[in-house]
Order: C-alpha cells, then sequence, then structure tokens
C-alpha cells in the first residue's frame, strides 16, 4: 500500500511524506521546501525508517529521526523531527 501526508508545518513550509507499506514501513520518502545541512541527511533519516513496524507510535519514529539527526550532526530548517513522525502517522493510517 502507499499513503501521502502533506501539510504545511508552523513557519509556512511544505512538508510532504509518501509512505510504502505492507506488513511493515518499506520506503518512506520527504520531500517539500525546507533546507537540510547535510543534504543526504533526509536519505539517511528515510533509511533509518524502513522496515519499522507499523504499530510504531509517534514518539517512536519522533526518536529515530531525532538519532539520525544528532548522529549527523545535522541542521535541518523549516520541519523537524515531530512534524516528520507526524506525517508518516498519517500516511499510514
Amino acid at each position: 500500500m502507499n499513503g501521502v501526508s502533506t501539510e504545511k508545518v508552523a513557519g509556512g513550509k511544505l512538508l510532504r511524506v509518501k509512505v510504502e507499506f505492507g506488513e511493515k514501513i518499506d520506503k518512506v520518502r520527504i520531500t517539500g521546501d525546507f533546507f537540510a545541512h547535510p543534504e543526504d541527511v533526509i536519505e539517511k533519516i528515510e533509511s533509518s525508517l524502513a522496515g519499522l513496524a507499523l504499530s510504531a507510535t509517534e514518539d517512536e519514529i519522533r526518536n529515530k529521526v531525532e538519532n539520525v539527526i544528532a548522529k549527523t550532526s545535522a541542521d535541518i530548517v523549516g520541519i523537524d523531527a515531530a512534524s516528520i513522525a507526524r506525517n508518516i502517522i498519517r500516511a499510514i493510517q
């Protein structure tokens, strides 16, 4: 199955999350008009979410995203881990 969630987050930035899933999350694609440095942090976040159980909570997803951001010392402007997690949950519902 495929799911999509789009949101204008606080500050007016667009976030779109596309999720392919079956019994678990197979693939996540995060796009929008936000900024990320280094740019590959978004790909690392997407990869870290593959294989996650559909029963994962918003807090579990947020923590996973925050861990990737911390490990890569990334700076993401316009969105945050909570908005990513919220939209993943919406996309799989």
